[in-house]
């Protein structure tokens, strides 16, 4: 994802920015420090798999990539000309290489939490919502269409909601998306939540990320 599609607020965008830069800058450093990692203790906290020699195997967004530790490079299965999948860019890399740095192999829980019962995340709280703003925008009359694209994009029903939508950033980090469609009483509005092991495989800033990247492929 090289950029964003929709109309987030100028503040999300400039933290959007300010990450981007940030991740590339640690881009080469989180590739050293990967490969000083017991690459076993890696696979079975992240549930991925070895391919071969210093190649991860695991899942993005339900898209199968490949984490290159010889060559630091992190792609898409399926060939091109080039002989290997599509790359993925060093933003969305870092995203991926953080998660395989911070996972300690938490079993998930099965039960949700809010971005404010997050560490820190009652800071940020506040601008959640205006990130899936544009969720509603979008899906606010159309909760099915919403749940469509969520399919599209490797997501599950969640039968706990009329609209509701279980995404998987990673296999071990599911994100529950959850439309109300606008009626003749209420507004549309649309709420996010994370399994309670969440902190234990992402850094409470890089989850606002994915709740970033997770809107922008609902809605591009």
């Amino acid at each position: 994802m090289n950029r964003f599609s929709i109309d987030l607020p100028s503040e999300t965008i400039k933290y959007i920015n300010k990450s981007r830069d940030n991740f590339k800058k640690l881009y080469n450093q989180m590739f050293e420090e990967l490969s000083t990692r017991d690459i076993n203790d890696i696979l079975k906290k992240t549930k991925s798999r070895l391919l071969d020699n210093k190649k991860i195997n695991l899942h993005f967004f339900k898209r199968e990539i490949i984490v290159d530790l010889n060559k630091n490079i992190i792609y898409y299965t399926g060939k091109k000309k080039s002989g290997i999948g599509e790359d993925l860019d060093k933003y969305s890399s870092s995203i991926v290489l953080h998660y395989l740095l911070n996972a300690d192999g938490t079993p998930l829980s099965g039960s949700w939490i809010s971005y404010r019962e997050l560490p820190g995340g009652l800071f940020y709280w506040q601008t959640i919502p205006g990130v899936l703003e544009i969720l509603v925008k979008k899906y606010g009359s159309s909760g099915e269409s919403f749940l469509k694209k969520a399919l599209e994009i490797g997501g599950e029903k969640y039968t706990g909601f009329k609209f509701g939508s279980v995404i998987y950033p990673f296999k071990m980090f599911p994100v529950l998306l959850i439309l109300d469609e606008e009626s003749e009483e209420f507004g549309a509005g649309a709420r996010v939540l994370f399994d309670r092991s969440a902190a234990h495989y992402l850094k409470t800033y890089v989850v606002k990320l994915i709740v970033i990247y997770a809107v922008n492929k609902l809605c591009s």
